[in-house]
């Protein structure tokens, strides 16, 4: 198990606090973590939940995968097809606004160990228009 990231002003993954304040401000994006606090959901059921569409959704899991937010575990089914599904990775910002400007602290929980049947990471499709 990796540990807890923490940054001041990047994350470990070198995203700004600036930009963790940006794509909180997304109502798309708000909507998606909302929707991913019962638990993983493949991308057509978060449309579903955000009343937007998959490729509006695609775009903001890329953002929120990439800024460390969310991850993604790909499932084969007994069928033998891949399915993605995605969830919120917990995570805590700490903002301080002063003369010198903006500072924070991100603090990211590490992944944990995919599910039986997961089999890794499968990137977000951002094809498309919003």
């Amino acid at each position: 198990m990796q540990p807890s990231q923490s940054c001041q002003p990047e994350s470990g993954d070198g995203v700004a606090v600036e930009e963790i304040l940006s794509l909180l401000a997304d109502d798309y994006v708000r909507s998606i973590l909302d929707a991913l606090t019962d638990g993983p959901k493949p991308a057509a059921e978060i449309a579903d939940h955000c009343a937007a569409s998959t490729v509006t959704i695609y775009r903001r899991l890329d953002r929120l995968e990439t800024a460390g937010l969310v991850a993604v575990e790909t499932q084969i089914a007994p069928d033998g097809n891949h399915r993605a599904r995605y969830r919120a990775r917990p995570a805590s910002i700490a903002v301080s606004i002063s003369e010198a400007g903006l500072t924070g602290e991100i603090t990211i929980e590490s992944t944990a160990e995919p599910a039986a049947g997961d089999y890794g990471h499968r990137p977000a499709s951002t094809v498309g228009d919003d």
